[in-house]
This record gives C-alpha cells, sequence and structure tokens, in this order.
C-alpha cells in the first residue's frame, strides 16, 4: 500500500474520490480497452501503464484497501473527518508529544515519516475496530448465476448401425474459466500463466455415447450436463450429438423400408431360383419366380428398419438385375445355341 501513497489512484483511473463501485469498474474497463498491452504492441510503456491501472482499479475496488488509502492520503468521505482529515489529526498528534526531538532510528537517524506512519496505522486500527462494532459486517456481493454453453459435434454411422443401434466414443472439448486468473485474463497487469491471457482453459473428456436403433438422418440426440460447466448456481451446458449416416452401395433408406439392388444370372431368372440377400439384419434367403425380369421388385417383410415407438418395422425391397457373364465357356456357347434354335420368341416385334 504504502509504495501508492505518493500516487493519486482516482486521477490514474480518471475519477474523483466520490466514485462509487460501479464508476470504478466502468472507468477502468474504459483505461484498459485504450491501454492494454496487446492493443499497443506490448510496448513497454503500455505494459507499465496497463499495470499501473490494474494495480489502483484492485486497490479501490476493494472496501477495506481503499478506505486505508482515503485515510492516509486525506480523502475520507466521513463525517467524522468533515472538519479535519485524519492527516491533520495525525500531524497534532505528533506535535503534543513531550518529546523535543524525534525519534531515532536504529542506525541513528531521524525518521519522522516513520513515526507519522506509525500514528496513521493506530489511528486506521482504531477507527477499523469502532466501525466493525457499530456496523455490521458487509456480505460479498453475490454473483449472477450463469449457466454453462451447450456443445454441439456431429457423429457418422453405418445404415446398418442406424438401424439396428450402436454406441460411439466421443472426444468433447469442455471450455471452463481458468482457475488461477478466475477468466480476468491478467494477474497484477501481466497476462495470466495458465491461461495465457485467454481466460479460458480447455478440458479433454471421452465419452461413450448409445446411438438409437431406428435414428434418422441429421436427428440430435442430447446428453444433459455435457456441455460448458456453469458458474455461481448456472446450470451445466448440453452435449448435442447430430447424426449423420454415410452412404452405403448397397442399402438405401425410403422411410421405414429399406432398398436394395441384387443381380441374378439370366437362368435364375428363366428358371427361378432360391437366392441368398444380404439384409441389415444378416443375409436371409428369397424365392425368385421362373420368368423373373430384370427390374422387377419383391418385398420381405419386417426387415426394415424397426420403430421401437410403435413396436413396427419397415419391410426390405429387392430390385432384382440380369446380369450377363463377362466370359462364356464353350459349353455355355454351345447350351446358348442351342437355345437359339428352339427360341420362337420375337422380342423386337413390337418396335415395327
Amino acid at each position: 500500500m504504502k509504495e501508492y501513497l505518493n500516487k493519486d489512484l482516482y486521477e490514474i483511473l480518471g475519477i474523483t474520490p466520490e466514485a462509487d463501485e460501479g464508476q470504478i469498474k466502468s472507468a477502468y474497463r474504459k483505461m484498459a480497452r485504450k491501454y492494454h498491452p496487446d492493443v499497443n504492441n506490448n510496448t513497454a510503456e503500455s505494459i507499465q501503464k496497463f499495470k499501473e491501472i490494474t494495480q489502483a482499479y484492485e486497490i479501490l475496488l476493494d472496501v477495506s484497501k481503499r478506505r486505508e488509502y482515503d485515510i492516509l492520503r486525506g480523502y475520507t468521505r466521513r463525517k467524522a473527518d468533515s472538519t479535519e482529515t485524519a492527516r491533520t489529526r495525525a500531524k497534532k498528534a505528533y506535535s503534543n508529544t513531550e518529546t523535543t526531538e524525534p525519534p531515532k532510528t536504529g542506525a541513528g537517524e531521524s525518521s519522522f515519516s516513520k513515526v507519522f506512519n506509525t500514528i496513521l496505522d493506530g489511528l486506521f486500527q482504531h477507527e477499523q475496530t469502532v466501525k466493525q462494532k457499530s456496523k455490521p459486517k458487509q456480505t460479498a456481493k453475490k454473483q449472477k448465476p450463469e449457466n454453462g454453453r451447450n456443445i454441439n459435434l456431429s457423429v457418422s454411422i453405418k445404415i446398418s448401425e442406424a438401424i439396428n443401434g450402436t454406441t460411439r466414443t466421443v472426444n468433447v472439448l469442455h471450455t471452463e474459466k481458468c482457475p488461477k486468473c478466475e477468466g480476468r485474463r491478467f494477474i497484477n497487469g501481466a497476462k495470466c500463466p495458465m491461461c495465457k491471457g485467454s481466460g479460458e482453459i480447455s478440458i479433454h473428456k471421452r465419452l461413450n455415447v448409445k446411438i438409437p436403433a431406428g435414428v434418422k438422418k441429421g436427428a440430435r440426440i442430447r446428453i444433459a450436463n455435457e456441455g460448458d460447466k456453469g458458474y455461481y448456481g448456472g446450470k451445466n451446458g448440453d452435449l448435442f450429438l447430430t447424426v449423420d449416416i454415410e452412404e452405403d452401395t448397397l442399402f438405401k433408406y425410403d422411410g421405414l423400408n429399406v432398398m436394395c439392388e441384387i443381380p441374378v444370372t439370366p437362368y435364375e431368372a428363366a428358371l427361378g431360383a432360391n437366392i441368398d440377400v444380404p439384409s441389415v439384419n444378416g443375409s436371409i434367403s428369397m424365392k425368385i419366380p421362373p420368368l423373373t425380369t430384370s427390374g422387377q421388385k419383391f418385398r420381405i417383410s419386417g426387415q426394415g428398419i424397426k420403430d421401437e415407438k410403435k413396436n413396427t418395422a419397415g419391410d426390405q425391397i429387392v430390385t432384382v438385375k440380369i446380369e450377363m457373364p463377362k466370359e462364356l465357356s464353350a459349353k455355355e456357347k454351345e447350351l446358348y445355341e442351342e437355345l437359339k434354335k428352339y427360341s420362337t420368341q420375337k422380342i423386337r416385334e413390337n418396335l415395327k
């Protein structure tokens, strides 16, 4: 405190000794924006000025420190001091002592300032004691609850996982106020060494999240209280996961139904056959009748997406595509030649 007795802290912040707490804060914000080191290219002059402003702010914002400073500087606003300042009373007290010479220090030198400060310290302590007995203790100003922010992430799953449900491990990056500077970014005019002047720190957390069966693309899953931390009684934020379903070369969506296209050979289409068809629930057997045409659709009931709430399920729609072999063996050529002799179909006669 004593190193600031020769400095006018009110003048540093550009306010009067009658300024209240709100005016002190407003003046500090204005001065801090003007002289912040980051705004002034971190020059030595701006750093020193910003430090001086911050320290003045911290002393004047502290009720006990400000009262002590006001008494020592003669800025007191107490009724008891309206006709005579603490400094004047201290000088009178010193002049009325019976000693004719100032006391000597340990080195034998005169020290009026030491006696003066001792008298003021005793006077200040006496006033503090009287004030504490005569007035109730002041309670700290209650901070307004501050809710934490929500966090939004995306998670990608396969169609089969969307249908049957799955779990995913997600990495969540939380942001919290720096515990060292409590979000103020600076300590004694210098950048906080923990948060590097950002006022916040980042915390990584891994969460196992359950993806329910039947989830749709673009759906949002809410995980309560896994967002940023709340302060002063405020609620924690939530984590929201937006579901993205990867494109599949085999399966497509159509509401609760699952669509797929399955190739068959010419002889399977002509003669009919039982073929194995992949589904979201594993391989299943499907019968195709004789003379099946390319593009013909077949429905497999109950093999689509399940709706757990309604206790229903969609179907799997299979589109058949006749696919010719890329190469034919000698025997296959011979059989096709034989088929050609016996075939009576005229499939292009309607094109005339």
